[in-house]
């Protein structure tokens, strides 16, 4: 799906299995997110390759007879596929009594062109997740967009849409601790452009986000998170210089404008403006060895001065260490301010880390051992944490079938309470452990 492709936002904290092994088709980064950083925005992607060599990682080593060929059409390249998967989840809400084992199906189709010069590329896709002891709270989630791209002397000015309706379970950190799945939407765009000047490229863009939220229910009573929706305007600028055929130095500064459409009468303003400065470095040579650095600060002034104007250090970074051709660890850590996710409140610092290692205990069979943390600091005081550890095999049957295992375990501490007048219902993201284990069948041609 488009979704996965351009950069996955986060916002949907409904459950993800399975293990993405192979892009469906190429398509420009950028995240649906406008304000989120991302190192896939501002950093070249990786190299694939055969055998064992240096730069070349578990994931993205090429494997001849199991990648699919797709559906050739004139001058696009189409590649359906599906996911079917039965899974048991111990706390679907975060609230006792909440445990079910169910089922996902997915389904999506994306189309890429290969012209010389110019590119087009489109997805559709649908999510399917049926709780078997839960039955109303099964919910379908749909998602849409399209990538062009229309070449300008050496580089192409790209405009990219998408659209994603999903639903947001109340297990997310910074969430609504809502009993039943939250329906939302997004709809993002992007326009850009890279000049290149010899070593040094310049890469302008604009965004816009609009962002919607639904009704969740909170100790048994209905409340609309319609004072959530908001839409986003961002542009900036990204720097690279090229050191090497190994590495560079970047420089991106970037301004985002957060508007809040249905302010709550008697409740604070949480329009803000952000201004971000970012720089780092890009090491991606062939070695065992690899690293990804942006370090900065970001600044946002809110509308309403009983908030005051936030400082906070922002990062990206993603280390790769490869001890042996069969063995890739890789760590990713990322600091950012959010918006409010909940009522009375005006965002919080998200501080996230994971680790992964992946080894190819056969050239067929896929091992991954990870954890993950996140950790939030409400800007007007609280806290929460989440820590994920989880395990998952990958037997590739065939280039039309992979059949994937998974098993993680969530435990969230710390809470978020807040109310307003418009609702004095307290809305808190709590703590809560959670288990699941899926089974998932993907068929792709």
């Amino acid at each position: 799906m488009l979704r996965r492709l351009i950069a996955d936002s986060g916002c949907c904290n409904a459950y993800r299995v399975g293990l993405s092994l192979f892009t469906a088709a190429t398509f420009a980064a950028w995240t649906t997110e406008v304000r989120a950083q991302s190192l896939d925005l501002y950093f070249p992607t990786g190299v694939s390759g055969y055998d064992q060599q240096l730069g070349v990682t578990v994931l993205s080593r090429l494997r001849p007879g199991y990648e699919t060929p797709g559906i050739r059409a004139g001058g696009f390249l189409i590649r359906p596929d599906a996911d079917v998967s039965t899974f048991y989840n111990s706390n679907v809400n975060g609230v006792p009594g909440s445990a079910s084992s169910g089922s996902r199906a997915t389904g999506s189709v994306s189309a890429a062109s290969d012209w010389e010069r110019d590119s087009l590329g489109a997805s559709v896709g649908v999510d399917h997740y049926q709780f078997f002891s839960l039955p109303g709270e099964s919910y379908t989630d749909w998602n849409v967009g399209a990538v062009g791209g229309y070449t300008i002397d050496e580089s192409q000015l790209t405009l990219a849409y998408y659209h994603s309706s999903y639903h947001q379970l109340g297990t997310g950190i910074a969430t609504v601790q809502s009993v039943t799945p939250v329906s939302d939407s997004t709809d993002s765009a992007r326009l850009s452009y890279t000049f290149t000047f010899s070593r040094l490229t310049v890469t302008p863009d604009i965004s816009f986000g609009a962002y919607r939220y639904g009704t969740a229910s909170v100790l048994g009573t209905p409340v609309n998170l319609g004072f959530l929706d908001r839409n986003a305007f961002a542009g900036g600028v990204t720097n690279r210089y090229s050191l090497s055929d190994e590495g560079g130095v970047l420089v991106v500064l970037r301004g985002v404008s957060s508007q809040y459409t249905a302010q709550q009468p008697g409740a604070p303003n949480n329009d803000s403006t952000s201004f971000l400065l970012l720089a780092g470095l890009d090491y991606q040579a062939k070695s065992v060895w690899r690293y990804r650095l942006l370090v900065g600060v970001e600044v946002r002034e809110f509308a309403d001065n009983q908030f005051a104007t936030r400082t906070a250090p922002i990062a990206e970074g993603s280390v790769i260490w490869q001890p042996t051709g069969l063995t890739t660890v890789t760590g990713s850590l990322s600091r950012q301010i959010e918006d409010p996710q909940s009522a009375g409140t005006n965002g919080y610092v998200l501080t996230q880390a994971r680790l992964a290692v992946d080894h190819e205990l056969r050239r067929d069979i896929i091992l991954q051992a990870r954890v993950g943390a996140q950790y939030a600091q409400y800007l007007q005081g609280g806290a929460q944490t989440n820590v994920t550890t989880g395990l998952s095999a990958n037997w590739l049957m065939n280039r039309n079938m992979r059949l994937s295992f998974d098993c993680d375990f969530t435990k969230q501490i710390g809470s978020n309470s807040s109310s307003t007048t418009n609702n004095p219902t307290t809305l808190t993201s709590g703590a809560y452990n959670q288990n699941i284990v899926a089974l998932r069948l993907h068929l792709a041609l």
